[in-house]
C-alpha cells in the first residue's frame, strides 16, 4: 500500500516530519534539526500558523517527538534538498497537497461567482503564475550560472586537449617555427605550453580548466608559440 504523504488536520492539509524523513530517506532526527532551525529563523508569528508540535510511537512503541506542518511549512524545510531524488519527492509531496486541497474543496457547497468576481479571480491567477515563472527562470538561470563555475573538463575533453597540445608541438617543431637553440628538443615545448595554459587559466592542473572555457582553450592551444627573450617566435 502506497504511503499517505499528507493527510488533513482540522480542516488543514499536513504532512509530519516523520513522513518528510522517510521519504527523503533521512534520519528523522536530522529532520527534526532541520525544522527547529528554520522556526528560529521564521519567527513566532509564522510558527504558529504553520508547524505544530507533536508525538507519535515508534517501532518499540516509544513515545516520540514529531512536527506537524502546512504546505508552506513543507516547502521551507525542503527548499534545500536538492537531489535528483529529493526533487522527485518534492512534486509527489507537492502534488498531494493540491489533490487533497482540492478534495476538501470538493467537499464544501461552492459560493457561486459573479462575472465579475470570476474574471477578477481569472486575472489575479494569471499574474501570480506570471510572477512565479519569471521567478523559476531566474532561478535556473543562477542554478546554471553557479553549475558553470564549478564543472571541470571530462575525460573527452581532457582527451581532446592532450591531442591538440601534440599536434601543436610538433606542428611547432616540425615546421622549424621554434628556435632550437633554446628548446632543444619537443620535451621543453611541452613544458612551455603546459605551463603557459595552466597560469593563462590559473590552475594547477589542466584537468582543472572549466568546462565553460574548454572552446577559448582549445583555441589558445592552436594559435600558441613559445615565448623566449620576451618575444614570440617568428
Amino acid at each position: 500500500m502506497e504511503k499517505q504523504l499528507v493527510f488533513v488536520k482540522e480542516d488543514a492539509v499536513v504532512t509530519d516530519s516523520v513522513t518528510i524523513a522517510e521519504m527523503f530517506g533521512k534520519e528523522h532526527k536530522n529532520v527534526l534539526r532541520d525544522i527547529e532551525t528554520q522556526m528560529e529563523y521564521a519567527g513566532e508569528k509564522f510558527n504558529e500558523l504553520n508547524f505544530e508540535r507533536n508525538s507519535y510511537k515508534d517501532s518499540l512503541n516509544r513515545l516520540k517527538p514529531k512536527y506537524d506542518l502546512t504546505e508552506d511549512a513543507f516547502t521551507l524545510i525542503v527548499f534545500s534538498y536538492n537531489t535528483k531524488e529529493a526533487v522527485q519527492t518534492k512534486i509527489r509531496f507537492i502534488q498531494e497537497f493540491k489533490r487533497m486541497k482540492e478534495y476538501i474543496q470538493s467537499q464544501e457547497r461552492p459560493k457561486a461567482m459573479s462575472d465579475k468576481e470570476s474574471l477578477l479571480a481569472s486575472m489575479k491567477l494569471t499574474i501570480q503564475l506570471n510572477e512565479d515563472v519569471d521567478g523559476m527562470k531566474e532561478d535556473i538561470k543562477q542554478l546554471r550560472d553557479d553549475i558553470d563555475k564549478k564543472i571541470t573538463l571530462d575525460y573527452s575533453q581532457q582527451q581532446a586537449m592532450r591531442n591538440a597540445v601534440n599536434k601543436r608541438v610538433h606542428k611547432l617543431w616540425d615546421e622549424d617555427m621554434v628556435d632550437k637553440s633554446i628548446y632543444e628538443n619537443t620535451r621543453r615545448i611541452y613544458s612551455a605550453l603546459w605551463k603557459n595554459l595552466k597560469d593563462a587559466y590559473r590552475v594547477n592542473a589542466y584537468p582543472n580548466i572549466l568546462q565553460k572555457d574548454f572552446e577559448e582553450a582549445m583555441s589558445f592551444i592552436e594559435g600558441w608559440r613559445p615565448i623566449f627573450n620576451g618575444s614570440k617566435t617568428a
